[in-house]
């Protein structure tokens, strides 16, 4: 009797000890899969086994293939949210609650000029500004949209620009965090028209007060009963020359309007630049007999004819010709003028000895109302906007034109002009 209880608690033990590890090995298989799912490796297809089993490892490919999906999910709209932010003309910025900045695009390092990524940095110790921390801060706290100006000094190289952004912060806030999002527009060239605005009008302001101030004096003055013929004479001359000169003004701003507008139409046709050239001398005649000035013109025999508005080319010349004769600076001038064919175009360069243009000043002489020596240039009856005109005719016409100049050794004008306009 006891040793049929042996045997039969034996042979229980030995299912037992089979069941168990039979169950050990299906856990381990189990294991694997779990690492497997860890691992974003594939699942089993099938696990035989208990029940439980087959279904424990039916809910682990259940689960994979939801986590699959959702990385795909996450990759799409990382995806997104990248090429987003890489085609944004905005910088954009997100900072959290403790002012750490946790999210930037390209631009806004490009706007910077940041050396190295700005990630896990507090927004202070990467743009050093007070009202960047002031606008990002505000807008956390009361979770109202905050606005602001900003200036700041930006490297480009080895010099500095001072750059204009209008930046925006908004809060964005969720049950367990908060954070800010923040836009920087580059708001520079806007700025930078608004000054030129406000020069141009001052400056025209300025030109037309002088003349119309000179001429409404001298009108009180013959109202009021001048007997002198002979300064009324001089008087009425004087108003004369101030009328023109108001005419010259108007015709000018008129003509840069429509250049720099592209309202004007050009009538290309082929040309022959030495021709414009004489007509311009011929022109230009009796002021250089006057000035006792000499100019030298070196023309191939066989220049290459462009096609050009012939009327345009012939006011570019003009105006090159007679900066260089009214600014020479002396009596007896020495003006060069040479034309010769290059790759696909003409060069024109009108070179003269006279006092040169400083170096600081060489930048800014194409600009409207620009003078290198103010009270000289308006005496001599210049607009101001002669060297302006030529440059968007020249560019009109595809070309391009720069100074070169040393102060103490004159100017010299170089012009290139495209052969053909197709």
């Amino acid at each position: 009797m006891i040793i049929g209880c042996l045997i039969v608690a034996l042979v229980l033990s030995g299912l037992l000890s089979l069941l168990a590890i039979t169950l050990w090995r299906r856990v381990l298989i189990l294991h694997r899969e779990v690492r497997r799912l860890r691992m974003d490796e594939a699942l089993s297809h099938e696990v035989s086994g208990p029940r439980i089993i087959q279904e424990i490892h039916h809910d682990l490919k259940v689960v994979a293939r939801a986590k699959r999906e959702f990385a795909r999910r996450i990759a799409d709209e990382d995806f997104s949210l990248r090429a987003i932010l890489a085609s944004m003309v905005e910088g954009v910025l997100i900072a959290d609650s403790d002012m750490h900045v946790r999210l930037v695009n390209d631009r806004l390092q490009q706007m910077f000029s940041l050396p190295k990524s700005p990630i896990d940095r507090t927004v202070m110790e990467v743009f050093r500004n007070h009202l960047v921390h002031q606008v990002i801060r505000q807008s956390l706290d009361t979770g109202e949209p905050q606005s602001a100006e900003l200036q700041a000094e930006i490297s480009d190289g080895e010099q500095f620009q001072l750059k204009h952004f209008q930046i925006t912060s908004v809060s964005l806030r969720s049950e367990s965090l908060a954070r800010a999002l923040v836009i920087f527009h580059d708001v520079s060239q806007i700025r930078s028209l608004e000054a030129v605005r406000k020069e141009f009008v001052a400056n025209v302001s300025h030109e037309l007060r002088t003349p119309l101030s000179i001429i409404t004096g001298y009108l009180e003055t013959l109202i009021e009963g001048g007997d002198d013929r002979e300064t009324n004479l001089r008087f009425l001359r004087t108003m004369h020359k101030h009328a023109q000169r108001l005419n010259l003004l108007i015709e000018d701003l008129l003509a840069l309007s429509k250049l720099e507008s592209r309202k004007i139409s050009l009538h290309f046709e082929p040309i022959d630049l030495s021709e414009s050239l004489d007509r311009v001398l011929e022109q230009l005649d009796s002021l250089i007999r006057e000035s006792g000035a000499l100019v030298t013109t070196t023309v191939p025999k066989h220049l290459s004819r462009i096609e050009a508005d012939a009327f345009r080319i012939e006011q570019v010349l003009y105006n090159l010709l007679d900066n260089a004769l009214k600014h020479s600076g002396k009596s007896g001038a020495r003006i060069s003028v040479e034309m010769y064919s290059a790759t696909a175009a003409v060069v024109v360069r009108i070179s003269d000895d006279g006092v040169g243009i400083p170096l600081s000043d060489q930048p800014h002489i194409f600009e409207r109302f620009y003078r290198v020596h103010k009270d000289r240039s308006r005496d001599a009856g210049g607009t101001g906007l002669g060297l302006s005109i030529v440059k968007h005719t020249v560019q009109a016409h595809g070309g391009s034109i720069a100074v070169q100049s040393r102060p103490g050794a004159g100017a010299t004008f170089v012009m290139s002009l495209p052969i053909s306009q197709t």
